[in-house]
């Protein structure tokens, strides 16, 4: 009888807690900004509660002196708690990422409790709230279904830099090398159009897939046009917002932006290639391309972006991580000076 009354009771508290987590708000995107009075700014993206029907978005935000107390003020306004565990983008403007450390900020939203570690972190050219706010799914799909496809097919094409929250945070904590974040933008051609205007695509759905996804084609390894960058690229679609590019980080924070074609380059290198570096006698950056592969005939163009990395101070290729296995003890390594040598080291690229 004792077994029996224990185990009613825990049917009962399983099913009270079951109803306590559906009533929480599941947000699919978060951005950061700085406001002109210094304060920050956080928003959030979140479905909204539908019978049925095409799901809808609400877009919340709230100030405050520091990212926290934003996000305290926010949750404070709503009805649900918040849970972080299906965020999928994690957005912060180029302004604040280029004026403030990024360590503190990025550890702060890996440290909530519910946080996804696998969240993309992106740097938005303009505001990141007014980016969150444009991106729309395609194709009548769910917003976390989009997101988790698109990023999958960049990051199979060698397009999307490894820049998840807790590989961020990770490398932030190292410092002994960069890394690049996906830049992501509003193309203020396709914002502004309206729907009607846009030319159609034949074909009915599949035409509008292609437009969807207009960052380079699945069946080529060749890589994108010059000059093509978020925002700014010739294509048509519902949804204004683009991922292409990166931003190159420098001593922890944002420094610099590198163009659709470079961030395939800088992936690829670091993808296929062997690097190493030569520390005696003056330091030496080496990048040596494997035989009849993908960036066969490349060389000219990897050296163009290893001297605009260096023009930017941004270890984004990991060198210094490479030479710090030279040197047995960390005292050695600081005394070396690695990023005060980086931007005018000598480059090999075979």
């Amino acid at each position: 009888m004792k077994r029996l009354l224990l185990l009613c009771l825990c049917l009962c508290l399983t099913g009270c807690s079951h109803t306590y987590l559906e009533r929480q708000i599941y947000p699919i995107c978060l951005s950061l900004d700085m406001l002109d009075d210094g304060r920050y700014q956080v928003g959030l993206q979140a479905p909204q509660s539908a019978n049925g029907g095409a799901t809808g978005y609400d877009v919340l935000s709230a100030a405050g002196e520091t990212p926290m107390d934003a996000l305290r003020v926010l949750a404070a306004s709503i009805p649900y708690p918040l849970n972080f565990s299906q965020i999928r983008l994690c957005l912060i403007s180029y302004e604040l990422a280029s004026n403030q450390p990024l360590l503190p900020l990025l550890r702060g939203l890996l440290e909530l409790p519910t946080m996804r570690p696998n969240a993309y972190v992106m740097t938005a050219m303009d505001s990141a709230l007014e980016v969150m706010t444009a991106q729309k799914p395609d194709l009548g799909m769910r917003l976390s279904t989009h997101l988790n496809l698109l990023f999958e097919r960049l990051r199979r094409e060698q397009t999307l830099p490894d820049s998840t929250l807790s590989t961020c945070v990770r490398e932030l904590g190292d410092g002994r090398s960069d890394f690049l974040l996906c830049l992501c933008a509003v193309n203020a051609r396709l914002q502004n159009d309206k729907p009607e205007q846009q030319p159609t695509q034949p074909g009915g759905d599949a035409g509008g897939a292609s437009a969807a996804f207009a960052v380079g084609e699945p069946w080529s390894d060749a890589l994108l046009p010059n000059d093509i960058l978020a925002g700014m690229m010739p294509r048509t679609s519902i949804n204004p917002v683009e991922y292409v590019g990166s931003a190159a980080v420098s001593n922890g924070r944002v420094c610099g932006v590198l163009t659709a074609r470079e961030t395939q380059l800088a992936v690829r290198v670091l993808n296929s290639a062997k690097l190493r570096t030569a520390v005696k006698g003056g330091l030496q950056l080496q990048v040596i391309l494997p035989r009849s592969g993908e960036l066969d005939g490349c060389e000219g163009e990897i050296t163009a972006l290893i001297r605009r990395l260096q023009a930017m101070g941004s270890d984004a290729l990991t060198f210094g991580r490479i030479a710090s296995m030279a040197f047995a003890t960390d005292a050695a390594w600081q005394a070396y000076d690695f990023r005060a040598l980086f931007p005018q080291a000598e480059t090999a690229v075979r």
